[in-house]
């Protein structure tokens, strides 16, 4: 199987998971549960599977959100609204989403043979030190084709997750600098550089990668910086092969057919942005080899 198999997944799934997170029917459910404040309903939607944990259990497992970043949101987020009741609420805000997004496409053969596909996908995926990937996987699955879909896609976001930070440990790169590295390599700090990040906090880590080599005096990664950035990427790749394998080559190759498509539609009506990461991909998706 291609190594970068893997890679061209991401490209076409991450976009369909990214409206769990970002679509206007999710923002209103956060909004309902009163999950308003410091970026609560990001923290609370994403941890939720995990029961009502500590901040600190929640900065170890998201790796780059420090215990700072995440106690205004957690566990204060758990005595406004159970994790029961937010997964509930973002099963039917993703449901409701997707309706409103793609309405013809929800009710297609492709989306239920998509669905099937991801479901025998997640067979080849072991739950073994992937703790955010085991608590996604241990919740009730969906009755509807495309929330099953949209469950079974965030489940390989979370397993490719998980083993991205396993990557990033092996490089010796720490949270307060992984983030700062990642931006660096987009070449887009001022989008990137997001909420939470003072300048204090953000200068230091800079200073330090800088002192490691990995960045220049503009803040620019150096050729020592990108190949560690292209490594922790292959390897990440390298972990997250299982679920192709189960599936094999030629009907992974047929799912992906059927995510571009759908991510297609989304990308058509400006639902989402479009996908350009450091890892090199961007729109059009293609197809390994």
């Amino acid at each position: 199987m291609h190594s970068r198999i893997p890679r061209a997944m991401l490209q076409v799934y991450e976009p369909i998971v990214s409206v769990g997170y970002g679509a206007p029917e999710v923002q209103t459910a956060c909004e309902r549960l009163g999950l308003i404040a410091d970026r609560m309903g990001y923290y609370a939607m994403r941890a939720a599977p995990l029961g009502p944990v500590s901040a600190e259990v929640v900065a170890a497992l998201f790796y780059h959100h420090t215990v700072d970043m995440v106690s205004p949101s957690i566990p204060l987020a758990w005595q406004i609204a159970s994790p029961e009741q937010v997964v509930a609420a973002r099963f039917e805000a993703v449901d409701s989403a997707f309706r409103r997004l793609l309405p013809k496409q929800i009710q297609s053969s492709e989306v239920t043979e998509a669905a099937e596909l991801v479901r025998e996908a997640l067979v080849g995926c072991s739950t073994a030190g992937r703790t955010m990937f085991a608590a996604h996987a241990s919740l009730p699955q969906p009755t509807e084709p495309h929330v099953a879909l949209w469950h079974g896609l965030n489940q390989l976001r979370e397993y490719r997750g998980d083993g991205h930070t396993i990557a990033v440990i092996a490089a010796c790169l720490p949270p307060r600098q992984a983030a700062p590295m990642l931006i660096a390599c987009t070449g887009e700090e001022k989008a990137g550089r997001s909420w939470r990040w003072t300048d204090d906090l953000w200068n230091q880590a800079v200073a330090s990668l800088q002192e490691r080599g990995w960045l220049n005096d503009n803040g620019l990664p150096t050729a020592e910086g990108l190949a560690v950035r292209a490594r922790i990427e292959d390897e990440t790749d390298a972990l997250s092969l299982e679920p192709w394998e189960q599936l094999g080559t030629e009907r992974t190759h047929r799912l992906w057919a059927i995510l571009r498509d759908l991510t297609q539609a989304l990308l058509d009506q400006n639902a989402i942005r479009r996908l350009r990461t450091p890892i090199g991909l961007s729109w059009p998706a293609q197809w390994p080899g």
